[in-house]
């Protein structure tokens, strides 16, 4: 795993509300750590836990299923493991919070089931303040997010609430803007690390210009950096473990729209991607609505301009790369009917210089960097800087639409 850097601040921030809480127990105090997917939000937690000193009583973990989130997830990943006696709490009620398989009993009513929740998380607390970490605030259920919003306001509960979220809507949109609006909550937001960061967080601290390729191929995301680092070769093709990492990111049945908007290229442009969309498929509207659930799921997320782009660029190179014929056939005659397409290919490909040419030409015979810089002589190091500079030149998101480019385009005989 690669070190943890550009945190130092936010180390510090939950080392002292954890202190504040030490002086004043009285009332809890919150931290919330919000960013987007892949930029460090759990880690952070876990490492900034981990430093607490001295150490906290008792720590505990709670976060939403994967998929189907269902009633008091919270509670079921918290208090797992845990005995009714040691909680103070009957076993049917138990039985609910921690969603076992067999039926309890005797039944609650919900208010009922939410005061022994906190009651639960309470007793655990007896013997000196502790942590509770609440992961992924975004995909809790409703009666996680009750308990969640208990918490915060119980009186007399020594406790850390160490939250992690990404922009949430709905019910965990207000619960995380009550949390946020307290004057014993810190809130804490995770940008993307910056060149001279990912440069410290990569081995044997590499030369700016490497360091700035792998930046802009991961836009640096943490997640994405470590991944890519974890590949032989960092400057090189994704392989297939990162292309079925790009593809656990998608939404369920949302693969060729993702896709289709990687071979795009960025900005993406919905009115060509609904074109790609087959009426079978529900057309434009089935196209709008893709685009919602990828934006909402931290694929795509809208400019300033209110354009469409992806989160990381190394996710849409991976999912370009992975595109069967097919789709990037259907792709290329979407991109054919826009206005002006022509002129821009030929405006995009006079700004190379000879070199970046000579590397499109090779780019499209699938080179390796390694492969490039033996064909032109060249170092390892900097054949990836022609390349980086062909990607920003051309918009291209990945080598495969580069070549799809130059191709679609008549260049690659251009002098």
């Amino acid at each position: 795993m690669l070190p943890l850097v550009g945190r130092t601040d936010e180390m510090r921030a939950v080392a002292t509300a954890w202190r504040s809480l030490r002086t004043e127990p009285a009332r809890c105090r919150i931290v919330v750590i919000t960013g987007e997917i892949g930029v460090g939000k759990s880690r952070l937690a876990a490492e900034a836990v981990a430093a607490l000193a001295p150490p906290p009583a008792s720590v505990l973990t709670g976060q939403a299923r994967a998929h189907r989130p269902a009633p008091y997830d919270l509670t079921a990943s918290a208090l797992s493991g845990r005995a009714a006696d040691e909680l103070g709490i009957s076993d049917d009620a138990l039985a609910w919070l921690t969603q076992r398989a067999e039926p309890a009993t005797r039944r609650f009513a919900p208010e009922a089931l939410l005061r022994t929740a906190v009651d639960a998380i309470r007793a655990l607390h007896r013997a000196g303040p502790g942590v509770l970490v609440v992961e992924d605030l975004h995909d809790l259920d409703p009666a996680s997010l009750e308990v969640v919003s208990e918490l915060a306001a119980a009186p007399d509960l020594p406790v850390l609430l160490l939250v992690t979220a990404r922009t949430a809507r709905g019910l965990a949109g207000r619960v995380l803007t009550r949390l946020c609006g307290t004057d014993r909550t810190t809130r804490l937001h995770l940008a993307p690390l910056t060149v001279p960061q990912v440069a410290a967080a990569l081995p044997d601290r590499p030369e700016a210009d490497l360091a700035g390729a792998v930046w802009r191929r991961t836009g640096g995301n943490p997640f994405w950096l470590t991944e890519l680092v974890a590949t032989a070769d960092p400057t090189g093709p994704p392989g297939d473990q990162l292309m079925a990492l790009a593809a656990d990111r998608v939404p369920a049945g949302l693969a060729r729209v993702a896709q289709a908007a990687a071979l795009l290229g960025e900005p993406v442009a919905a009115a060509t991607l609904a074109r790609i969309v087959p009426p079978a498929d529900g057309g434009p509207a089935a196209a709008d609505t893709a685009v919602d659930r990828l934006v909402a799921s931290g694929v795509l997320r809208s400019d300033a301009d209110g354009g469409l782009r992806f989160a990381q660029p190394i996710l849409a190179e991976c999912l370009a790369a992975a595109a069967l014929p097919s789709l990037r056939s259907a792709v290329a005659a979407a991109r054919a009917t826009d206005l002006d397409a022509d002129d821009d290919a030929t405006r995009r490909w006079a700004s190379l210089t000879a070199r970046e040419r000579d590397v499109v030409r090779l780019l499209a015979d699938g080179m390796t960097n390694r492969q490039l810089a033996r064909a032109l002589d060249i170092s390892v190091r900097t054949a990836t800087v022609h390349v980086s500079n062909v990607l920003r030149k051309t918009g291209a998101v990945s080598r495969t639409e580069v070549a799809l480019f130059a191709l679609r385009h008549g260049v690659l005989d251009a002098t």
